[in-house]
Formats: C-alpha cells, sequence, structure tokens
C-alpha cells in the first residue's frame, strides 16, 4: 500500500517524457526522409549555415556547389532543409504591384541568356572577380 502513491508519482513523471520522445522521433524521421528525396539540382542549407547547390548525389555523401562555384563534399545528414528559390517566379506579380509593373521589355543581353539555363538562387559566373581570370582555371 506504500508503494502506490511512489509508482503512481513515478508514471506521473514519466509520461511527458515518452511524449517528447515520441515526438522527437517522429521529427527526425520526417527530417531523414526529407534528406533522402533531396537530389541533384536541389538548393539547400545545412546545419552550418552554408547555402549550396546539390551537383553529385551519392548514398551518404552529397557535392555542394557555392555561388562562386567551389564544390565541397558534405554528409547528406548535415542538410537541415530545402531553400525555396529566391525571387518571384517570371509568372508572379509582388504584392502591390499590378501586372502591367511587373511586365518589363526583354533587353538583347536578357534574351541570349534563357531562364532555363539558370538555376534560381545560385548565381554562378564563370569569371573570378578577384583573379581577373575564370573560375573553372583553378
Amino acid at each position: 500500500m506504500e508503494l502506490l502513491p511512489i509508482l503512481l508519482i513515478f508514471a506521473v513523471m514519466m509520461l511527458p517524457l515518452l511524449f517528447l520522445s515520441n515526438r522527437q522521433r517522429k521529427a527526425q524521421a520526417k527530417q531523414q526522409e526529407m534528406v533522402k528525396q533531396l537530389g541533384i539540382g536541389d538548393e539547400v542549407r545545412t546545419h552550418s549555415g552554408f547555402y549550396g547547390l546539390i551537383v553529385e548525389s551519392y548514398d551518404d555523401v552529397v557535392v555542394l556547389e557555392s555561388e562562386d562555384g567551389t564544390q565541397t563534399k558534405w554528409a547528406r545528414m548535415a542538410i537541415a532543409m530545402a531553400v525555396d528559390p529566391t525571387g518571384p517566379a517570371d509568372d508572379e506579380v509582388l504584392e502591390g504591384e499590378t501586372a502591367e509593373d511587373a511586365e518589363v521589355p526583354e533587353s538583347s543581353e536578357a534574351s541570349e541568356s534563357s531562364t532555363s539555363d539558370r538555376i534560381p538562387g545560385v548565381t554562378v559566373s564563370d569569371e573570378d572577380p578577384r583573379e581577373g581570370g575564370t573560375a573553372r582555371d583553378r
């Protein structure tokens, strides 16, 4: 009879721990599933804050390319999240902007570089502004 209150207190203390553990396990499984679905061409952010584009993908390793064209190898589980492309899409109209304002006449330079060649949010240039050469010459 004296053991019953102690067991009851112990059970009441363990319920929140079990609930939190279950939620954490579900969140971790969701994160792992999201990371497994990422592939080449997806822009991601790592847990350390590095933004990059997946250019090569292996079982547990990905190669991320930064904006200046450098490629680094990362553990797949270091990816925190996929990043949405920055800026509005071509057919989107920003808040406070009318459809007429959104239409901008294309120049000859803009028509040369088609939007299908670029990946939103990542700008990679062949020129290295620091050395005056190309980034791919290194």
